[in-house]
């Protein structure tokens, strides 16, 4: 291949624009090789620090972590998908234009916007109470709040006179038996002004549902933008995202119990620390950036398990949990990047199908059905250890068990899902669930877990005494250690985590990744059966270079196989 072409495979693989007219110029009027060597390398470290090689990197990122769109947990219209009430905005012909304004506190119908024309609920002449707030989506600007909505009020009383606490939200839209009047919280963190989340588009970036889907290929082009090991897309404690994402996170912890965020009037403001983001969103105010957090930090049930909370993807992150033994609730489940991201969980909304698409993600695992000559012992109860389904899920219900902590409920609106975390924080399972007798029916998580989670199964390796004992042992979600996956053991840590270590421990990951890696820079897939040496040669090069995409991108430009034009 001649230099110029190679110039062009180098820029085209790394940004996806072709060279300017000026470098090819540069390379034709280089007069030795050495020289045209030269200009290969500085061309290599320009285009690596280009915006350009992260966009490359995003686009390569939603191709390799392709997760399904964000639409359980998040297709509703009242106070689900971003978790929280829905402000409506008035309209410019009002005598608020721009306003915003809560319609659950009003009535039904058309008269819900009376308010913007200072009307009461009667349409009689009424001023309506308005408050300037600095919201959450955008801080540093004022917006117009009327009504209860941009008040301070966080409790009110139900038809029965209970306090109710503003920050959970309850039902869906016109339900009569709702108390009214609540505020939206401190900067109206427990609402959200986008409206219509029924649609279920994510095609930009300006529909909130977006975000979540974004956000796996996010970190992938974030880990490789500021040189981070790439392991930590598994078993990190921390990822990036926008305003309308940190919410997301912020507005789960409140559902489930957690008010520690209330106070917090940080996490929505770009610039209250240096932590780092993408290079397309440079300046420090600006709230779509893709800005680092440790995920605990927003949603304190997704542990971080580290001093180092900055960004910690250490295999020495280990939380032990056994509801075999104790009837306590679990601290949190422990963060586990893409293996624990709102948008990868609920995508792949059960157990067996988030371990079937982790394994060909990240262990470039494969399942596909056995051949017709093969013979399998009768299946009678457990899919894993009987009939055809063992070909793949002596595989799949080992690495299953770790994603049992990730469901959807309706208990608080009869027609939408709303994801939660089973047994932490106000989500305890208790034996009325598993009952699968009314209310405990149909949509309840516990009717389907009564059938799913059998006792004395590979998925759920428990007796029916222990169940009796502590309903909470069905989400066993650690790995036996009498069990293998990828011919390794794992260590007892709980839930993705511990399934993530395994990943990275058994080198599955890392020849993975290697795999992915030549195939998108160098343009030809490996044969893990004829060439697996090539492939652990590749991963060793790829560790040895601590799983960092740069050293290795400029690793493999140095072989000689990038030159043959393949």
């Amino acid at each position: 291949m001649s230099d110029t072409r190679l110039l062009r495979r180098l820029v085209l693989g790394l940004t996806g624009t072709t060279p300017t007219v000026e470098q090819y110029e540069a390379m034709a009027d280089a007069a030795t090789p050495d020289a045209r060597e030269a200009i290969l390398r500085s061309t290599l470290d320009e285009v690596l620090a280009s915006p350009k090689f992260y966009e490359r990197m995003l686009r390569f990122g939603h191709e390799w972590i392709a997760v399904g769109a964000y639409t359980t947990g998040a297709s509703g219209d009242a106070y689900q998908g971003d978790l929280s009430g829905h402000l409506f905005k008035c309209g410019t012909d009002t005598m608020h234009p721009g306003a915003y304004y809560h319609v659950n506190e009003f009535t039904a119908g058309d008269k819900s916007s009376n308010q913007c024309k200072d009307l009461d609920a009667g349409g009689n002449p009424a001023v309506a109470e308005a408050r300037s707030v600095e919201p959450w989506w955008a801080p540093g600007t004022r917006v117009e709040v009327l009504g209860k909505a941009g008040s301070n009020v966080t409790q009110v009383a139900d038809a029965k006179g209970q306090m109710l606490d503003c920050g959970i939200a309850r039902g869906g839209y016109y339900d009569p038996m709702l108390p009214t009047g609540c505020g939206c919280g401190p900067n109206l963190v427990w609402c959200s002004p986008l409206t219509g989340l029924i649609n279920g588009s994510n095609h930009d970036l300006g529909v909130q549902r977006r975000h979540p889907y974004e956000e796996p290929a996010r970190l992938f082009a974030h880990l490789a933008w500021h040189d981070r090991p790439l392991s930590d897309l598994i078993i990190g404690n921390y990822s990036v995202g926008t305003n309308w994402l940190r919410a997301l996170y912020v507005r789960l912890g409140r559902q489930m119990g957690s008010n520690a965020l209330d106070a917090n009037t940080t996490w929505w403001r770009p610039d209250a620390d240096n932590a780092p983001r993408d290079p397309l969103h440079p300046s420090p105010n600006d709230p779509q950036a893709w800005r680092e957090f440790v995920v605990e930090d927003l949603e304190p049930f997704h542990l971080a398990l580290s001093n180092n909370r900055a960004r910690s993807g250490s295999l020495e992150r280990t939380y032990r949990f056994d509801p075999r033994t104790t009837t306590e609730a679990p601290k949190g489940l422990p963060s586990a990047g893409v293996l624990t991201m709102i948008g990868a969980m609920s995508s792949f909304p059960r157990e067996r199908v988030r371990a079937a698409r982790f394994l060909e993600i990240f262990a470039c695992q494969s399942f596909s059905p056995p051949p017709a000559d093969v013979h399998f012992p009768p299946y009678e109860v457990d899919p894993a250890t009987g009939g055809t389904c063992l070909h793949c899920h002596k595989t799949l219900d080992p690495a299953a068990i770790s994603f049992k902590r990730w469901d959807f409920g309706s208990a608080q609106s009869a027609y939408v899902p709303w994801p939660f975390i089973p047994g932490v924080g106000n989500h305890r399972v208790t034996k009325e669930w598993l009952s699968g007798k009314y209310p405990y029916t149909g949509n309840s998580p516990g009717y389907r877990w009564k059938n799913a989670f059998l006792p004395n199964t590979m998925l759920t390796p428990v007796t029916p005494e222990q169940i009796t004992a502590n309903p909470e042992a069905v989400l066993l979600d650690t790995m036996p250690e009498s069990y293998t996956l990828l011919g390794v053991h794992g260590d007892g840590t709980m839930g993705p985590l511990g399934f993530g270590k395994l990943l990275v421990r058994s080198g599955e990951f890392d020849r993975c990744v290697s795999r992915k890696l030549y195939s998108m820079f160098i343009g030809r897939e490996l044969n893990p059966a004829s060439e697996k040496h090539f492939i652990d040669k590749l991963a060793r090069e790829f560790v040895a270079r601590d799983r960092k995409l740069r050293p290795f991108i400029r690793y493999l430009f140095e072989q000689p196989e990038l030159r043959r034009g393949l």
